[in-house]
C-alpha cells in the first residue's frame, strides 16, 4: 500500500508528525511520496524523505506559487531533482479556481517544469482545478513520447480520464471518491486498473468517515476500499495492483520490492485483513488472492559448466541453451515442492589427443540435470513474487557422446522473481531465476581413454533461466 501524494511537511503535522508516519506504516503502508509545492519548503520535504528509506518526494512549484517561480527557483527544482530521494517533478499544474497567479504565468511555469521532467526522465505530479481544456492542451502539445505523469486527486469525467490515459498518464484518486455526493464512480470504473493509483492528499480531502477532520496517510486504505467496491474487486487485488502501479511509476528498485516482500513475510499486514482485535492475535498472513495448487511449465536456460581437477585448475566448458520442463506443487502459500529437468549439448568440451598433443572435439557433451527442490515464496499475495530455493540434484554427463556418468549433488538459487498473472482459467506464472548445481568430491577419471591424467574432482553447473508455469483454476472462482 502506497500513499502516492501526501503533504507531511504541512504545518498541520508539526505537533505529531512522527506519530502520523508511524501510524501509516503500522497500518500497512510500504512507501510515502511527498510532493513539494514551493521553494521555501524544498528543504523540509527533502529532510522528511531522507529520514526514512520508505519515504520519497517530488520537487516542483505549485500553480498557487507560480509567481515565485523565478529562473533561479526553477533551476533549483532541476538541481534538486538529481537527489536520490526525488522521484518526480511536482506538484505542478494549473489552478483556475483561486487564480493566485495570472493564468498565463501559471501556464508558462507549468510548461517549463514539464520540460525539466523530460530532461530528467522523471514523471510529473499534476494539479488541475477548473482548467481542464488548457491543461490537456498543454500536455498534448508537450508530449513528445517522453512525458509521463499522474493527474492527482482526479475529479473529472471518464472522457477526460480516457484522454489523459491516451497521453500516457496515470490517474490518482483520493478521499473525494468516498463522498456521498461524489460523481466519480463511473470514472473509477471506466479506467484500466494498471493506470490507477491511490493517495490521501493529506492533510486535505479526508475520506468518509473522517471527512471534515485532518487527513493522514493511514487513511489511504479507505480510498482503496471504495475503488474495490466500485469495481467489484477484492481489497487485496486493488492494493496489489495500485501498489505495483506506483512502484513502476516512481521507479522504485527491485531492492525496494524485496524489502516490501520481506517485511510482509515477517509480520501481519493489517491492510489486507478486516479483523477484530481478538482475531488479530491469531492472524499471521493476509489472504492470498493468487492461490496455487499444482502447476506445470517449461523453462529455457543458458547452461555453463565449470570443472575442477586434481591439479588445482579449472576448465570452463562453455555454454549451451538448455530447454526443460518443471512441475510445482504448493503445500502452503509460501512453500512449494519443485521438480524440474533441463537438457543441454555443450560444444566447448575438449580432450587432449596423445597423437598430436592438441585439444580435439569429436562430439559435444550431453548434460542433463534432474532437480527436486523446496521453494520458499516471500510474498505470495503480491503480483510480483520473490522466492528462494534449495534441493538435491542428479546430473548426468555424456562425455564426448561416448560415456554417460551420473553424479549426485545439490543446487540453490540466491533469489528468483516471478509474476502472478490471474486469468479466469488459472494463473500464469512467468519468472526468472539463477540456479547453481554443485557436485564435489567426484574423483572421477576424465581422460576419455586418452593419456591426459587429470581427475575430475567436482563441477558447478550454472543455469540462469526463464520459466513459465500454468496453475489451473480448480475452484472455478
Amino acid at each position: 500500500m502506497i500513499d502516492t501524494h501526501c503533504h507531511l511537511d504541512n504545518k498541520q503535522f508539526d505537533s505529531d508528525r512522527t506519530e502520523v508516519i508511524e501510524r501509516a506504516f503500522e497500518a500497512g503502508m510500504t512507501h510515502l511520496v511527498i510532493p513539494a509545492i514551493e521553494p521555501a519548503r524544498f528543504d523540509a520535504v527533502l529532510a522528511l524523505a531522507s529520514s526514512d528509506e520508505r519515504i520519497f518526494c517530488g520537487m516542483g512549484i505549485h500553480p498557487h506559487d507560480a509567481l515565485k517561480a523565478s529562473d533561479e527557483a526553477l533551476a533549483k527544482v532541476e538541481e534538486l531533482s538529481y537527489g536520490e530521494r526525488v522521484r518526480a517533478i511536482g506538484e505542478i499544474g494549473l489552478d483556475y479556481h483561486y487564480d493566485f497567479a495570472p493564468r498565463e504565468v501559471q501556464q508558462e511555469v507549468f510548461r517549463k517544469q514539464l520540460r525539466i521532467a523530460k530532461r530528467r526522465n522523471l514523471p510529473v505530479i499534476v494539479h488541475n482545478r477548473e482548467s481542464d481544456e488548457d491543461m490537456m492542451t498543454i500536455l498534448d502539445e508537450e508530449q513528445d513520447g517522453s512525458l509521463r505523469g499522474v493527474l492527482h486527486c482526479f475529479s473529472g469525467t471518464p472522457e477526460q480520464a480516457e484522454r489523459a490515459v491516451r497521453l500516457g498518464f496515470h490517474i490518482s484518486f483520493t478521499g473525494n471518491i468516498t463522498f456521498k455526493k461524489s460523481l466519480l464512480s463511473e470514472t473509477v470504473a471506466s479506467l484500466p486498473m494498471d493506470t490507477i493509483m491511490i493517495e490521501t492528499d493529506a492533510p486535505y480531502m479526508s475520506p468518509v468517515p473522517h471527512r471534515g477532520k485532518r487527513n493522514e496517510p493511514a487513511f489511504v486504505s479507505l480510498v482503496a476500499e471504495k475503488v474495490a467496491e466500485i469495481r467489484s474487486m477484492t481489497l487485496t487485488d486493488v492494493l496489489a495492483q495500485t501498489t505495483q502501479n506506483a512502484m513502476r511509476f516512481f521507479q522504485l528498485s527491485l531492492i525496494a520490492l524485496l524489502f516490501i516482500g520481506t517485511m510482509l513475510a515477517s509480520a501481519p499486514h493489517q491492510a489486507f485483513a478486516q479483523t477484530t482485535p481478538e482475531e488479530e492475535e491469531e492472524y499471521t498472513d493476509p489472504p492470498n488472492p493468487y492461490k496455487k495448487i499444482i502447476g506445470v511449465g517449461g523453462l529455457l536456460g543458458l547452461n555453463a559448466l565449470t570443472e575442477f581437477t586434481n591439479k588445482g585448475n579449472q576448465q570452463y566448458d562453455g555454454q549451451a541453451i538448455g530447454p526443460g520442463a518443471s512441475i510445482m506443487v504448493h503445500i502452503a502459500d509460501r512453500w512449494a515442492i519443485n521438480a524440474s529437468y533441463v537438457y543441454g549439448l555443450n560444444r566447448a568440451v575438449t580432450a587432449i589427443d596423445p597423437r598430436t598433443g592438441k585439444p580435439r572435439q569429436d562430439n559435444p557433451d550431453e548434460q542433463q540435470a534432474f532437480d527436486l527442490a523446496l521453494q520458499y515464496v516471500v510474498n505470495p499475495w503480491n503480483i510480483v513474487n520473490f522466492h528462494f530455493m534449495v534441493g538435491a540434484s542428479y546430473m548426468t554427463t555424456r562425455f564426448n557422446l561416448q560415456e554417460t556418468r551420473g553424479y549426485w549433488g545439490f543446487h540453490a538459487n540466491i533469489i528468483g522473481i516471478s509474476m502472478n498473472l490471474k486469468t479466469p482459467i488459472g494463473i500464469f506464472y512467468p519468472g526468472f531465476e539463477w540456479r547453481a548445481n554443485i557436485v564435489l568430491g567426484l574423483n572421477q577419471d576424465k581422460t576419455y581413454g586418452l593419456s591426459d591424467s587429470r581427475t575430475l574432482t567436482g563441477f558447478v553447473f550454472s543455469v540462469p533461466r526463464a520459466t513459465l508455469y500454468f496453475f489451473p483454476n480448480f475452484s472455478g472462482k
